[in-house]
């Protein structure tokens, strides 16, 4: 019993329920009807406090205080009342994804990202290389890469699927140079690999790949990894540096070989 219920407490903690409000949730989808201090009793809460979780799930509609001449009594709302949530929830993104580029312009200005001149920030390890990754979705259009292997090597699977899939989905074009000749299916974003991935190869011999380059808008930025599996990056806000070394990468890549894409999930090979 208890293990059912804890999971349904889990189940309703991605919907903005607290554990505690689920237990009082679940007590009262039990009882029907309680009193706040039948609800304190039984669950060991003490009764200010669950006060305190009824006003929160009444603002949530997912309790009703009623009153009689016994007094004030709290009865649960229909299961179906947590699909508001929801919405709540996917008006609430859709708010921040509304803001984020003006919240992103006043962070940037706040630390003196918005003022002309070199900007240079510093990472370490593999959260930085992800966090360096995640930046390159704020590429406006094309982002060049020098890369050594793809963000399945150092980010969750999910993780770099869904970074993968903002790409895809803000139509960003990945160019990557490479010194591999083949690469492994490693994705099943199939329209980021027909539509926004090309990949070509450049000989050792003509530039040896030995760090993650990414280069879009003003930003160059560099992932090198050091012993150890300590990996160490830094990105450089500067116009200047960011078209000289957009420059180089082009004069590259025209030197450079096309992989044959094989299949959508990105299998590729210079082939003969």
């Amino acid at each position: 019993m208890f293990t059912q219920t804890d999971n349904l407490i889990d189940w309703l903690e991605p919907y903005g329920i607290g554990s505690e409000e689920a237990r009082i949730y679940l007590y009262l989808l039990g009882k029907r009807v309680a009193t706040a201090l039948n609800i304190s009793r039984n669950l060991h809460i003490g009764r200010t406090k669950v006060y305190r979780l009824l006003d929160r799930l009444i603002e949530k509609s997912l309790v009703v205080q009623q009153c009689d001449s016994s007094g004030f009594k709290f009865v649960a709302s229909d299961p179906a009342k947590i699909e508001t949530l929801l919405f709540q929830k996917e008006n609430e993104i859709a708010t921040l994804k509304k803001s984020l580029p003006d919240v992103l312009d006043n962070l940037k200005n706040k630390v003196g990202l918005g003022i002309p001149g070199s900007q240079i920030l510093y990472y370490r390890g593999k959260s930085g290389l992800a966090q360096v990754n995640w930046n390159v979705t704020h590429a406006k259009g094309e982002f060049n890469s020098y890369e050594i292997t793809t963000a399945n090597a150092y980010l969750p699977y999910r993780e770099a699927e869904k970074l993968r899939r903002h790409l895809t989905e803000r139509k960003i074009m990945t160019k990557t140079l490479s010194n591999k000749k083949n690469f492994e299916p490693f994705t099943e974003v199939a329209e980021m690999v027909r539509k926004y991935w090309q990949i070509r190869y450049i000989p050792a011999s003509v530039v040896s790949i030995e760090a993650d380059i990414f280069i879009y808008n003003d930003v160059y930025a560099v992932c090198h990894y050091l012993k150890d599996g300590d990996i160490f990056c830094f990105e450089m806000y500067n116009e200047y540096l960011a078209k000289m070394q957009k420059q180089l990468f082009e004069n590259l890549w025209k030197q450079a070989k096309k992989l044959k894409i094989l299949s959508d999930q990105g299998m590729a090979t210079l082939g003969i």
